[in-house]
């Protein structure tokens, strides 16, 4: 079998489903049509909104209108979708995601899982506060901070603590929410109405154990029976992990504001979640930004940086803990969605062909035991001396004549 050709082969698994919410539907679907995923269930808060971009998509490229199909149902829906295809991809809650999971463990179809976050974006001493807090507001009130990706709890070192709030709610101050379309408002809507009086919750909840709200931004004037929907952007301090605020994704434009006094113990507190999506570390030396990141238990880190391995679809996806598991975009999440094969093959077939050494092909010889033992120790010998002396004992043996072990036995 040495002389066999050795490969590897990725066959693409043929029917993939994408089971997305309702947020980043352009690139959760653009990432999911170039691989293998030809059903797409979705959140009905966005569901004509994914079809008309696969329905642009498909047009875009020639292919035929009916080779994604968008689907619609209830929970009976989804368990039957999961349990006919050959890869799931789910983007969603944790709660949610287990239950996928377990539905999929029935016929055993593998499961790519992305269940949010709680990410961390952290801030040394050494760094131009006004420039960070410009990235830190942007990080945490991006599509009214529902972003899975979006940072969520925000540790500063105690040196530049106070600057950077004053930064952070000078900025808030001036962010105001309102309807997009109408030209004159930073930052939209909550999707649901349900999640705003979440958001509330959150923040009470925090009032309630001793945080303090420093900063606020405005809701415009939108009219009657909208205003609950609209957020505003809000700057917390007095935080700790004791508050659901630090250890629930909030999924919302909320700037939770912690210190920290030394880099273990903003290792501690980052990784003091059920979740691990992503982090952010902000320092003046690279090299201690990226020992503070190589510490933290995410899928994803940026250095100096928010976001942008999120818009570099060649890098991987995904997370640990709470945040899921297996990979999406980039060269992992394409090997994600293929079967991958190993290949032997007798490369020299039919001039030289691979054949079964004599002492142990079938009835096994009186020596093949001892032929087998020196055959390894030839391979994989300690020494040079002990390897040379094994294949000195293959090549004899191949060259004795022995009959079967067996039929010595009967002779016997």
């Amino acid at each position: 079998m040495q002389l066999g050709g050795l490969g590897i082969k990725k066959l693409r698994l043929f029917n993939a489903a994408l089971l997305g919410k309702w947020s980043w539907g352009f690139l959760l679907e653009g990432g999911a049509l170039w691989k293998s995923v030809v059903v797409s269930e979705h959140a009905s808060w966005s569901g004509c909104f994914y079809l008309r971009i696969i329905q642009a998509a498909l047009a875009a490229v020639g292919a035929p209108e009916n080779l994604v199909e968008v689907i619609t149902g209830f929970a009976e829906t989804g368990e039957a979708l999961v349990s006919s295809v050959d890869k799931i991809i789910f983007v969603g809650s944790p709660g949610v995601g287990k239950l996928i999971m377990r539905k999929a463990a029935e016929t055993l179809i593998p499961v790519t899982l992305e269940l949010g976050g709680k990410d961390a974006f952290i801030v040394c001493e050494d760094v131009d506060v006004s420039h960070v807090a410009q990235i830190a507001a942007r990080a945490a009130l991006q599509s009214s901070g529902q972003n899975c990706a979006g940072a969520e709890r925000f540790y500063v070192h105690r040196d530049v603590y106070t600057s950077f709030v004053d930064e952070v709610v000078k900025i808030v101050k001036s962010v105001t929410a309102g309807p997009p379309l109408y030209g004159k408002y930073d930052m939209g809507a909550i999707c649901m109405q349900e999640h705003s009086e979440r958001l509330h919750s959150l923040v009470n909840d925090a009032l309630d154990k001793g945080a303090q709200i420093v900063g606020r931004g405005s809701v415009g004037n939108i009219g009657e029976g909208a205003v609950d929907q609209y957020f505003p952007p809000t700057v917390i301090v007095n935080v700790n992990h004791k508050m659901k605020l630090m250890q629930e994704e909030a999924f919302g434009p909320i700037m939770p504001i912690m210190k920290f006094s030394s880099d273990e113990e903003v290792v501690m507190l980052a990784n003091d979640s059920r979740y691990g999506l992503g982090c952010a570390v902000f320092s003046g030396s690279q090299r201690r930004a990226k020992q503070i990141a190589s510490q933290l238990h995410c899928g994803i880190a940026a250095i100096n940086d928010f976001a942008s391995n999120y818009m570099c679809q060649s890098l991987p996806f995904g997370g640990v803990k709470d945040s899921g598991f297996g990979r999406f975009a980039g060269v992992e999440g394409l090997r994600a969605c293929c079967l991958v094969k190993s290949v032997v093959e007798d490369r020299w077939w039919p001039f030289i062909k691979t054949k079964i050494p004599k002492p142990i092909q079938y009835p096994v010889a009186e020596n093949g035991f001892e032929f087998q033992e020196s055959l390894v120790e030839t391979l994989y010998g300690l020494s040079v001396w002990d390897r040379l002396r094994a294949l000195v004992n293959v090549l004899k043996i191949l060259t004795e004549h022995n009959p079967p072990a067996n039929i010595k036995k009967r002779h016997e």
